[in-house]
């Protein structure tokens, strides 16, 4: 009887483990390119139903628990490269609060998030009301991959944009200072890994 309840105490642990890893609670910085698409009338008013950002940088920024903020800004620098053909201008500052779920399949960390956008188009820069959700998968300690994608809603009274989905790809970066000592050492007292175990 005692070896099993040690053995289930064990798997407990492990269990808990695997399944409570918050792999998103550090700095991030972030570069990659990003897709906007407009339904078909209005395409019409802004110019092109899709248009190509490159660069999207982006800085995130740990809360506390599981939650973050994010910042991101995307360009679109390139007009003519390839199949990457803007017909319109299209610029956008983003802020984001993420909820970040813990770890599924070890390494991928997905999130939801609200905020809003500043865009701006042809005409003004006009705000924006987003929702959206995406995912991490860390391929290493310090890397990892994000595709995220936003719903982001522009309210009636504002005539210079439309509402629109945005998707984004990126590659993003640890920046792992929360371990660092003032002497600029690796403090004893941090984790080996980069997430707190609940």
């Amino acid at each position: 009887m005692k070896h099993k309840i040690l053995f289930i105490a064990i798997l407990t642990c492990l269990t808990t483990s695997v399944f409570s890893q918050n792999l998103n609670d550090s700095w991030q910085i972030g570069v990659g390119f990003g897709i906007t698409k407009f339904n078909e009338s209005d395409a019409a008013y802004i110019g092109d139903q899709y248009l190509f950002q490159v660069p999207v940088l982006s800085l995130t920024m740990p809360l506390g628990g599981h939650f973050s903020f994010d910042g991101a800004m995307s360009f679109n620098t390139i007009d003519d490269v390839g199949f990457i053909k803007n017909s319109a201008k299209y610029f956008s500052m983003d802020g984001s609060f993420r909820y970040n779920f813990d770890a599924m399949f070890d390494k991928f960390a997905p999130y939801v998030f609200i905020g809003g956008s500043v865009v701006d188009s042809e005409r003004k820069m006009t705000p924006t009301l987003n929702a959206g959700a995406g995912g991490i998968l860390w391929v290493s300690d310090n890397i990892g991959i994000n595709p995220q994608l936003y719903y982001k809603h522009s309210f009636e009274g504002y005539e210079s944009m439309r509402s629109h989905i945005q998707g984004t790809l990126g590659i993003v970066f640890k920046l792992n200072w929360s371990s660092m000592s003032k002497g600029g050492h690796r403090s004893k007292s941090s984790a080996s890994c980069y997430y707190d175990r609940i």
